[in-house]
């Protein structure tokens, strides 16, 4: 317990303890923690206790007992505790899943060196909330009869088990040592119910090894197994301490990514296991080369249970292979509805193609300094002949073929250009631009400079007036076609402009490689401006590169008045969302442009 009396859970206050400065009993979550401590602290045993795998608070023998100071154990993650993430993963199980009461442990110590300790638990003092009891081992008992340990021939592969070892493998893959789908269950019930309370995320990844049964012929199936081996302790190490690996079969695995504290961390994460997983693989054999192809699902907006976001990150992870394996497809929603599938969706797509069922609806980017309007962006709907009118990230899924995916972005480029040609100059005498979003499908396809060039002459739209928003995983394509492809269209007057930016970091290096125009920050960012710290220091330091650059910056997604007054204090005065309107339908949209209100080409807002 910490002298003081101060809060469980808080650091100490700095300086000695003070007469003036009494225990006074918190009364917040997390009091009866206190009060245990305050009246154990007479006591010879440690008490520590903890919640979401940190230590909250312990008494004066734990930290006798684990060779601590106190501000070493109060605030620390509960896995410190231990010699390696393994033990730490073991005794996780046996405390907090299994909800084992007595038994002893392995513990590390600062100097070096480990200890072995009694424990008592009181596993879910309330929720959340853990205490654990230490104590110095009793002397084992003298028998001549005495059995050999169960797991004694277990070896290395759980550390401090003892005879627990049964439990441990209830929880774990004994091929790989991660933990199997039970206790991945377990965890996912634990998150789920943490974030839920701070309206935060977990992401559900699942991965596929490409080709494995190849290599397993190829190799045998020892040699199988070791690469399923070496492939873990990548996934282990690469996915950090907070994430959770398991193995649900032969050559799959499920990660749960826990709480991404910024916009795009799980999509981040989940290319950086995908990478760890394709380096090279050196065996007595000789060198092998795997990739893996993954599905993402976020809780809680693609699904509350476990079961339905495994089954969405299957979907997902179903689409990244149709497009050729070696990458992550992040799910998004698919209409969900009696007698309607996947497959049936992609036929009535391509079906719309042909009957003009598809529309084009425009959204405003706006000179939030005036409230002029500057652009307009093309967002595609489909005019559904059961289900209604559809935006585009509702039927998104269902496009798992790259080919329509290309079709249906080319339809849109076309249209919005016969769309924008039509559009009255605003009284500045200004022509609107309009911007088109771009797949990276339609790039691939070939030919891509080339339809640019025909959908502007056919429709009389000037290069000039036309931007095109590249997703941003362009910036990561090493390709001479691609680069001379975007060259030949930033030479005709056509802008190129990077859209969502903010998802992928890594690939700030690789802004130069291509004839940029505009950067334009992911929406989830935006939103976070004045609820995340963190949000805002990215949106900063985009801003700052953009300058250096020489590059401009547009903000999507802004929704409140505080959101574009911090905006506009960066120099990022071209901005659109909700806050300046939503999108309209093109008429509605022509409609406002010649609207005038007394301020020129003020946009008028349609309800």
């Amino acid at each position: 317990m910490n002298p003081s009396g101060h809060p469980p859970g808080l650091p100490p206050l700095p300086g000695p303890p003070s007469a003036d400065d009494p225990f006074v009993p918190d009364l917040s979550e997390g009091a009866e923690a206190g009060v245990y401590l305050a009246l154990l602290e007479l006591l010879d045993e440690g008490l520590i206790i903890t919640g979401d795998e940190v230590i909250l608070d312990a008494n004066s023998a734990a930290c006798r007992l684990l060779d601590r100071d106190y501000r070493e154990l109060a605030g620390r993650a509960l896995a410190d505790l231990f010699p390696d993430g393994q033990a730490f993963l073991a005794a996780r199980a046996r405390l907090l899943i299994q909800g084992e009461r007595r038994g002893s442990l392995v513990f590390a110590l600062p100097a070096g060196g480990q200890r072995t300790l009694d424990f008592v638990a009181a596993p879910r003092l309330r929720p959340g909330i853990h205490a654990v009891i230490l104590s110095a081992p009793s002397p084992p008992r003298a028998s001549a009869h005495a059995p050999a340990a169960p797991g004694a021939a277990f070896g290395d592969a759980a550390p401090g088990m003892g005879q627990h070892v049964p439990m441990y493998m209830a929880s774990h893959d004994p091929l790989t040592g991660l933990p199997n789908r039970r206790m991945l269950e377990a965890r996912f019930d634990d998150c789920a119910g943490r974030v839920s309370a701070r309206r935060g995320s977990i992401g559900v990844l699942r991965i596929d090894l490409d080709g494995f049964k190849a290599i397993n012929r190829s190799l045998g199936e020892n040699g199988g197994d070791e690469v399923l081996r070496r492939i873990a302790q990548r996934l282990v190490s690469a996915a950090g301490t907070d994430a959770v690996v398991a193995r649900e079969r032969s050559d799959s695995f499920i990660a749960l990514l826990p709480e991404p504290e910024l916009p795009g961390t799980a999509a981040r994460l989940a290319d950086a296991l995908l990478h760890a997983i394709a380096e090279p693989i050196e065996l007595g054999t000789g060198t092998q080369r795997i990739t893996a192809s993954a599905g993402l699902a976020l809780f809680p907006q693609d699904g509350r249970e476990l079961e339905t976001l495994l089954r969405n990150a299957r979907a997902a992870l179903a689409q990244a292979r149709s497009l050729g394996g070696n990458r992550c497809r992040q799910f998004r929603t698919v209409i969900d509805g009696p007698g309607l599938d996947t497959a049936q969706l992609e036929r009535g797509l391509r079906h719309a193609l042909e009957t003009d069922e598809l529309v084009l609806h425009f959204q405003p980017l706006v000179d939030a300094r005036s409230g002029h309007v500057h652009a307009g962006e093309a967002l595609l709907r489909w005019q559904h002949p059961e289900l209604g009118l559809l935006p585009y990230r509702r039927f998104i899924g269902a496009i798992g073929d790259a080919r329509l995916l290309a079709d249906v972005g080319d339809w849109v480029l076309v249209a919005a250009c016969h769309s924008a040609a039509d559009w009255p100059r605003a009284r500045s005498g200004k022509a609107l631009r309009l911007t088109v979003n771009v797949a990276v499908e339609q790039l691939m396809r070939g030919g891509f400079a080339e339809r640019v060039t025909a959908a502007l002459r056919t429709s009389g739209l000037p290069a000039t007036r036309l931007e095109l928003d590249l997703d941003e995983k362009v910036l990561s394509i090493d390709s001479p076609s691609l680069s001379t492809t975007l060259a030949r269209i930033a030479a005709s007057g056509v802008r190129l402009s990077i859209d969502d930016f903010g998802r992928g970091l890594s690939s700030i290096p690789r802004l130069r490689r291509h004839p940029l125009a505009a950067l334009k920050l992911d929406p989830a960012l935006v939103r976070g401006v004045g609820r995340s710290e963190d949000s805002e220091a990215i949106v900063e330091a985009i801003s700052a590169l953009a300058a250096t650059l020489g590059l401009e910056i547009y903000a999507r997604g802004v929704e409140a008045k505080g959101q574009q007054a911090f905006l506009c204090a960066l120099d990022c005065h071209l901005q659109q969302g909700p806050l300046f309107g939503r999108p309209l339908t093109a008429r509605a949209f022509v409609e406002s442009i010649a609207a005038t209100t007394g301020g020129g080409d003020r946009l008028r807002r349609h309800p």
